[in-house]
């Protein structure tokens, strides 16, 4: 088998080299936090019963309560979508990475399974806590590549990917009210 498909454009493999190259020259700077420090914002508002619409940068995201809840069960509600952002960023990740890697992959596709409690309201001090676990990822790969490159190549992707990260880290919340009246 001839394996002479990209996973990515040259355009943006160029545009990973650049950012990696300038991410390693100013890891730890004030010019890296200014280069590489996003500060998003996402507003949410409700069309109907249970759907919202979150607009992000130029986009909008809708999602829905789920039908245990009054949804109508036809847009995603936040929690699988958080799954499918999961997957997405993975893949993405995965693209760049083995793309910058020179690795000779025609196509790639990752499934992340979770077990998901929904008993939020009642805010466990105990396992299980509430939420997603037992997060499964299973890479397909088509490849004539190594096995051991690979996994080793993805077990990186894994440990750097964005989404991953803001996962296991310890996240502070600060909240906010305004009352408009």
């Amino acid at each position: 088998m001839i394996m002479d498909n990209k996973l990515i454009s040259d355009e943006s493999l160029k545009a990973y080299k650049n950012r990696f190259q300038e991410m390693q020259k100013n890891k730890d700077t004030e010019k890296g936090n200014e280069l590489f420090i996003l500060r998003l914002v996402a507003i949410s508002e409700q069309i109907n019963n249970l759907h919202v619409k979150a607009k992000i940068n130029n986009f909008e995201i809708e999602n829905e309560g789920p039908i245990d809840l009054g949804g109508s069960g036809e847009i995603p509600g936040p929690m699988p979508m958080f799954l499918a952002s999961m997957a997405n960023c993975l893949e993405i990740t995965a693209l760049l990475y083995l793309s910058y890697s020179n690795m000779k992959v025609n196509s790639i596709n990752v499934k992340v399974e979770a077990n998901y409690d929904k008993r939020s309201s009642l805010n466990p001090k105990e396992e299980p806590f509430l939420g997603f676990y037992d997060l499964k990822i299973t890479w397909y790969l088509k490849t004539e590549e190594n096995f051991k490159k690979i996994e080793r190549i993805l077990n990186k992707v894994e440990e750097i990917c964005p989404l991953k990260g803001t996962l296991t880290r310890i996240n502070n919340f600060h909240q906010k009210i305004e009352l408009i009246k």
